[in-house]
């Protein structure tokens, strides 16, 4: 054993698992998605159904790490709320003039899907990127830039597509800093309060398109 693996192994996680996390995330969704598609399920629950498992799966692998979760202050709070109103402002915009999108909704909000865009989803992605593959990164003694990179990076290349990775990566950054400076459960609110606002936002800019 060398001695990032016995550093690692001696903080309870090993390195790997920041790597581990994001393809078990992947494996789990697409599995669940699969399974729930071919059982005849309406697609906004299956996406839903899938999400869940992926989440269970996360939250599993988070808590087998003994990591666990943070009460926030009223201040913490507010600053969480404004950093994911922030994010999605500017990724809406960007979004809007450089690759000239509409970013006008353009899905049917059922309670299924506002679940999983703005819980499920961004509850799952942060014990996976924002939990255990950044403590990962970290517990093996990378400065927590080095590490906030990296997973930021991960979570850009778990979008798959060009213009999403590109704010994804920006907004994991975010994220990541949020997690290091108040616990995971800032980056938690904010990722959900992002996901909010653009659901709010596209439904605006479909009711003055």
């Amino acid at each position: 054993m060398n001695q990032v693996e016995a550093e690692s192994e001696g903080n309870g996680i090993h390195l790997r698992f920041a790597f581990i996390a994001p393809a078990l995330f992947d494996v789990s969704l697409l599995g669940a998605g699969l399974m729930t598609l071919s059982a005849g399920l309406p697609e906004d629950i299956a996406h839903a159904v899938s999400s869940l498992v992926a989440l269970a799966a996360m939250a599993w692998l988070y808590r087998s790490f003994g990591l666990g979760f943070n009460r926030l202050g009223v201040v913490a709070v507010l600053s969480a709320v404004s950093a994911g109103v922030l994010l999605q402002a500017v990724s809406i915009g960007t979004i809007a003039i450089v690759s000239k999108i509409d970013t006008a909704a353009t899905v049917a909000i059922t309670l299924p899907y506002l679940l999983r865009l703005c819980v499920i989803d961004p509850v799952a992605e942060e014990l996976c990127f924002r939990g255990v593959s950044l403590a990962a990164l970290e517990r093996c003694g990378l400065p927590f830039w080095v590490a906030n990179l990296i997973q930021a990076v991960l979570f850009a290349c778990f979008h798959f597509n060009v213009v999403q990775s590109a704010y994804a990566l920006v907004c994991a950054l975010v994220l990541g800093g949020l997690s290091q400076r108040d616990g995971i459960s800032s980056s938690i609110i904010a990722h959900c309060v992002c996901n909010l606002t653009g659901l709010v936002l596209g439904l605006v800019l479909t009711y003055f398109a």
